[in-house]
């Protein structure tokens, strides 16, 4: 029984444990026994020993066992407690590796070295994967070659992913996705020209458009799978997405109109390039919702693409409204065909859309007829600084006009030129080394022109110092250009977009070529030979000396879509026209005079504010009680108020109060005579000097001490006023029937607006004053006005204010130049000086109205002399000239004849010498000069 229980437990034992253990002892015992012979009873109590000792043995194994376990375990735990307590050093992918920068590229190679350990120790410890280890493993797995795939790199930003033209292909792709997973940090990514498909596109672009901020996939074809995520995007609040370049991913029609309706709900897409993408006609509609509704795209490329001249028209009108779009490429499409109305709309767009700074409409075969009509187009547009126009009709010249070739450029040459970046530069092999041919297909963007003056100062430049002054550019072939009219200070200069790169010039004046003295010079070894034609004259150069500048690259011409010079594109340089012919093709106007940049005209929103603001100082209403009466005679008197302000301004010149142009007591009487309102019956004058006091009494008390509003002076605001007055005690006093406030103010107006309608200033200015011959002589003689005008406005100036001349310095001028005769008196001089001052809206608190400038000055100079009337040049021994003879000269010879004596009387000797003395009139030599 014993023995049984005895084998139970070691057959429990040897399940328990391992089997090697009980082996040794049975076969020791075995062979013992073995070695004696032994009958029944002996072989028992053997047997019955080995049992018990295999027992012992068995309980001590697993004692030793057990023990040897619990201290494996704990040697095992100790281990683990360490290892977490060193992670750092002994974890790879818990350490920081840099994606950038000198030890990026080690790191990488070291995690590829260790990848089998980092394995096991991110197994281990649950630890992430490093963008390493993932672009190591998924390589491993697609059995591919480890690549950096631009995640890891020496140098760059941290943000920006460029794998342009590495021709990855989808597998590798994939392994990039891996990598991307746990790198949310890049915005702009780059995968142009890496054989990306539909699969490759549709595992990475899910990964990147939530945050991209930029996206280029050019050369690519990423499919409809690849277009969903961004398509997703775009619509939503939360796209970041600026830049989409998906140039030349065979998208087509269906795709590209997709796109076109996303982004008509997107507002954070800059810049979308859907060039080369087989973009028909169809499409022109998408485009043009997506142009009309989207607000923040600035830039739109559609090269190589087949929308034609209809769809192209569809597009253009979108555009003439757009405020945002400041580039557009479509050129190699067919916008010259298809029959339809384009150039009309393009007219429109040229003249009406300020917002475009950069336009390609290379190859787009336009006829002849379309290039021309374009070319003229675009002559009023003053905003696109760079025009591209190559492969049709004609070129486009160095200030940006479109010139008309009937002969079209090869295609082959135009296919090496560069592609429009919105407003960066392209290096041109005109850039460097000298030039001597006229260069063509210019734009100032792209080819990197800068801002450059040019000037010919007289005396110091060279000897020339009279008109005509022409300069000559390398890269104009040398053509004559004309500098025009000298400016104040007698130079004369020009404002040209000039290319990058040497620079050689020279200029021509006095019918001489010379180089400028105060410019750069470059003394040629051998003789300068080139030909030009200044007013259809050929005339063959030969110098000895050029200027030469090094123009380097400075500032752009468009920089965050503003632009840096004031240069403006197609802007018409000065035409030269020779003396005979100057008369019958110069065609004159008022906005090239000299008058335009100053003058200010009185607009009807003027003269309103003038009355608003003399009807409430008034006290009309004082002695108007009715408020409709009020009311009816404002309007007559607004009707009205243009004659008695010119009314005014004449008799208040005849005395005034010192300074201040006022009516005195006389002048009003003889308004009033002169209106024939003293009958001797109803209005006696003793009727009339109550009225006057009554009138200059009523508003005393709020101006009181007001200079501006001397006592017994009827001042502007007081002229109505004084006219209703009056119509109360002609019309309305002892008359039957007693007409009221209003009837008597139109009856009093009805009888005084024949006299005041002959007092009309402005008149005189548009038939006499403003008109080219007056314009001629005053840009001739502008520098002895200057110098009159800054000897004569110092007397009442306060330190740091303006010059300005007073009504004293004026008769002082025309004290010193002996003019005051029978004809001409001091009352003429206030008359000048008062009917030349611009209009003022308040004359009560402002002393603008006795401070004269320069250009009322001008104009005060052209009245004196109309009333002086000097006998024109070279006239003076034709006849006995009377006073009425020399008044019915025209203005413009008195005006030139006048000049003449300031120079003689006003100027100082000095400047007597930059003046010869003519002895026949300037519009006498137009006629008869063969020069």
């Amino acid at each position: 029984m014993n023995s049984a229980i005895d084998e139970q437990k070691m057959k429990q034992t040897t399940s328990k444990f391992s089997f090697k253990p009980t082996v040794l002892p049975q076969m020791m015992s075995t062979c013992k026994l073995s070695r004696f012979p032994m009958d029944g009873k002996l072989g028992e109590s053997f047997q019955e020993s080995n049992k018990r000792y295999n027992r012992w043995y068995f309980r001590i194994q697993t004692q030793t066992e057990k023990q040897d376990k619990v201290e494996k375990d704990k040697g095992i735990e100790d281990v683990y407690i360490q290892m977490q307590n060193n992670q750092e050093e002994i974890c790879e992918d818990m350490k920081q590796k840099d994606l950038v920068g000198p030890d990026s590229i080690k790191n990488y190679y070291q995690t590829y070295k260790k990848i089998n350990r980092i394995k096991e120790q991110n197994n281990l410890f649950t630890i992430q994967n490093s963008v390493q280890t993932n672009l190591i493993i998924k390589s491993e797995q697609l059995r591919l070659l480890p690549c950096k795939m631009g995640l890891i790199k020496q140098k760059g930003e941290s943000k920006v992913l460029s794998i342009q033209n590495h021709k990855y292909g989808d597998k590798y792709v994939e392994v990039l996705s891996e990598g991307l997973r746990t790198l949310p940090v890049i915005q702009d990514f780059n995968f142009n020209s890496n054989r990306i498909k539909e699969n490759g596109a549709s595992l990475i672009l899910p990964l990147i458009s939530k945050q991209a901020r930029s996206i280029e996939m050019v050369s690519n074809i990423i499919g409809k799978k690849g277009l969903e995520p961004v398509l997703n995007v775009l619509p939503s609040q939360n796209c970041k997405i600026q830049i989409l370049n998906l140039e030349d991913n065979q998208l087509g029609d269906i795709l590209a109109q997709e796109l076109f309706k996303a982004i008509q709900k997107n507002n954070t897409v800059k810049l979308l390039n859907l060039s080369k993408n087989q973009i028909n006609n169809v499409s022109h509609t998408f485009i043009k919702q997506m142009i009309e509704t989207n607000d923040s795209l600035e830039e739109l490329y559609l090269h190589w693409n087949l929308i034609k001249g209809s769809g192209g028209a569809e597009i253009f009108k979108a555009l003439i409204p757009n405020k945002n779009i400041k580039v557009l490429d479509l050129s190699y499409n067919l916008l010259g065909c298809g029959g339809s109305n384009l150039t009309p709309i393009l007219k429109q767009f040229f003249e009406e859309n300020k917002e475009m700074l950069h336009l390609d409409l290379s190859a787009n075969q336009f006829s002849l007829a379309d290039s021309q009509s374009i070319s003229e187009s675009l002559k009023e547009n003053h905003t696109i600084y760079g025009f591209h126009f190559s492969g049709n009709f004609g070129y486009v010249d160095s200030k940006g006009f479109l010139i008309i070739k009937d002969d079209m450029r090869n295609f082959n040459q135009i296919h090496t030129d560069y592609r429009i970046r919105g407003c960066e530069t392209h290096s041109k092999p005109y850039s460097k080394g000298p030039r001597s041919e006229k260069l063509m297909d210019i734009c100032w963007i792209c080819d990197g022109w800068q801002g450059q003056k040019f000037e010919w100062i007289p005396n110091k430049s060279g000897n020339a110092s009279e008109e005509p002054i022409f300069i000559h550019f390398d890269f104009e072939g040398y053509e004559a250009i004309f500098l025009g009219k000298p400016n104040e200070n007698g130079i004369y200069s020009t404002n040209r977009m000039v290319p990058t790169g040497e620079l050689d010039y020279f200029y021509t004046g006095c019918q001489l070529q010379v180089a400028s003295l105060t410019e750069p010079l470059k003394v040629h070894n051998e003789k300068f030979r080139v030909r030009t034609k200044i007013a259809d004259q050929i005339i063959d150069v030969l110098l000895d000396e050029t200027n030469h500048q090094i123009i380097n690259k400075g500032k752009p011409v468009i920089q965050d879509w503003e632009q840096n010079y004031d240069i403006k594109p197609r802007t018409c340089d000065p035409i030269y026209i020779p003396a005979k012919l100057k008369k019958q093709k110069r065609v004159w106007s008022f906005p090239i005079s000299i008058w335009a940049p100053k003058y200010k005209f009185d607009t009807e929103e003027l003269l309103r504010k003038c009355f608003e603001r003399d009807w409430n100082c008034s006290k009309i209403t004082k002695f108007v009680k009715k408020t409709e009466e009020q009311e009816q005679i404002k309007e007559m008197l607004w009707q009205s108020y243009k004659p008695i302000r010119e009314t005014y301004r004449y008799y208040s010149a005849i005395n005034p109060s010192g300074d201040v142009f006022s009516m005195s007591q006389n002048p009003t009487s003889e308004f009033v005579n002169q209106c024939q309102l003293i009958d001797g019956k109803q209005m006696k004058l003793a009727d009339v000097d109550l009225k006057f006091i009554a009138t200059c009494s009523a508003s005393q008390s709020d101006w009181k001490g007001n200079f501006r509003n001397p006592e017994r002076y009827l001042v502007r605001y007081q002229m109505m006023e004084f006219l209703v007055r009056l119509s109360e005690d002609k019309y309305i006093r002892n008359q039957p029937g007693s007409p009221s406030f209003v009837q008597a103010t139109r009856m009093i107006l009805d009888q005084c607006l024949p006299h005041m309608s002959q007092f009309d200033s402005h008149k005189w200015r548009m038939e006499r004053y403003f008109i080219e011959q007056c314009d001629d002589v005053c840009k001739k003689y502008k520098q002895v006005i200057d110098y009159v005008y800054m000897h004569n406005s110092q007397k009442k100036v306060k330190p740091g204010q303006a010059p300005f001349m007073c009504l004293d310095e004026l008769k002082d001028v025309c004290n010193k130049a002996n003019l005051f005769d029978e004809n001409f008196v001091e009352r003429d001089v206030n008359l000048a000086f008062c009917l030349s001052m611009l209009t003022q809206v308040d004359e009560l608190e402002s002393d603008r109205l006795f401070q004269m400038q320069w250009i009322e000055f001008m104009e005060a100079l052209a009245r004196i002399a109309d009333k002086y009337s000097p006998i024109g040049i070279g006239k003076q021994n034709e006849k006995e000239w009377t006073y009425e003879q020399r008044f019915a000269q025209p203005l413009y010879y008195k005006l030139e004849a006048f000049m003449i004596h300031l120079i003689h009387t006003s100027v100082d000797e000095e400047t007597k010498k930059n003046w010869k003395i003519p002895i026949v009139s300037m519009f006498d030599l137009i006629e008869e000069d063969d020069q």
